[in-house]
């Protein structure tokens, strides 16, 4: 009998786990492109869009020290790691409309809101993984646009499913081993698929394109990460707010209390500066929607404080608890700007060892 050299059987689990990570990956895609034709059009068409997502926060999957920056490791190859992301927020789709009143009058289309995302990293070589993240949400209230299409104000739906994101991650210089210092970079590149509810502030009509650099340096338990990218897709007017595409900004500062990652404190900062132009309306009494002008740009920003364990399966498993809240660029009232957030946060993404170089 003819003997498989060992290895090629080493090699064919690995083949087969990458095969049906790109099955998922098709299938997902193939869903959200087979759902476009059935999308209803109308939340998205007028003046008053809920096409777009109320919360910006949306983690990466893979190895993460942050929370709201994007780590620089990657899942092991042949490897899977999961990871579960929630956060409470308050108030983040806040409408300021034109009134008979010089201030104007709020509108809290979404004023609860807790989401939770789904996290899983692939490892498809060594330096390079395959994500996908779920995003849902599991409660929430606010009387969306109801307030302003009908006569009597209506809640939002309790639940809602939210745009899937698939992408991979490479690490152009590879993060240092445990225990060590160095610099890392890493480079991304995510998409947005539409299988959200666009009537409802749960997601985008089209493609997200979200590509995205991340830097981190690590010495003596002090961390430091940064990351830059980009939210590209149609823009959506909602009452002169205009939500389009965005730069994306993130700071994160992190100290290890404890020996061996057992204990850190983090303090982190996001901002998503809007490429678009907003619109000043005219008062709702001089019976139209004229466009006055130009109001100051609409640039959400927050910051967050955690505290984070990374002690858990020899290191591979990480949890962390953070609150923060708006930084208050926006104004009192704002489009997805919250005026506070909770994140809780669980990850296991099993990385290879390397020894600290002597």
């Amino acid at each position: 009998m003819r003997r498989v050299p060992s290895f090629v059987c080493k090699a064919r689990p690995i083949l087969i786990d990458k095969v049906v990570m790109r099955l998922v990956v098709i299938a997902a895609l193939g869903f959200a492109l087979a759902s476009l034709p059935r999308r209803a059009r109308a939340a998205c068409d007028h003046g008053l869009s809920t096409c777009f997502d109320a919360d910006t926060f949306w983690p990466h999957a893979g190895p993460a020290y942050f929370n709201l920056v994007g780590g620089t490791a990657t899942t092991s190859t042949g490897l899977l790691g999961f990871g579960w992301s929630t956060t409470y927020i308050a108030r983040p789709i806040v409408l300021l409309l034109p009134s008979s009143r010089p201030s104007g009058t709020e509108v809290a289309a979404v004023d609860r809101l807790w989401n939770a995302t789904f996290l899983f990293s692939y490892g498809l070589a060594e330096r390079i993984e395959a994500t996908i993240a779920i995003p849902t949400t599991l409660y929430r209230t606010g009387t969306g646009i109801s307030a302003l299409t009908q006569q009597s104000s209506q809640q939002l739906a309790r639940a809602a499913m939210r745009d899937v994101r698939a992408g991979t991650a490479f690490a152009l210089l590879p993060a240092p081993p445990p225990g060590a210092g160095g610099f890392s970079l890493a480079t991304r590149l995510e998409i947005g698929l539409p299988t959200g509810d666009e009537s409802s502030f749960s997601g985008d009509r089209t493609v997200v394109g979200l590509p995205s650099v991340a830097a981190e340096f690590r010495r003596s338990g002090l961390v430091i990460g940064s990351e830059m990218g980009a939210r590209l897709r149609t823009t959506s007017d909602l009452a002169g707010t205009r939500v389009g595409s965005q730069l994306a900004f993130s700071f994160g500062m992190g100290g290890e209390i404890l020996d061996g990652s057992k204990l850190g404190i983090l303090l982190e900062a996001v901002a998503l500066p809007t490429l678009v132009a907003q619109h000043e309306l005219a008062p709702a009494s001089t019976g139209g929607r004229a466009v006055l002008g130009n109001r100051r740009p609409l640039m959400p920003t927050e910051w967050l404080a955690s505290v984070r364990t990374g002690e858990l399966l020899s290191g591979d498993m990480s949890l962390s608890l953070g609150a923060g809240g708006s930084l208050g660029l926006t104004g009192e009232s704002g489009v997805t700007s919250p005026s506070f957030r909770v994140v809780f946060a669980l990850r296991y993404a099993p990385r290879a060892r390397r020894k600290a170089a002597e």
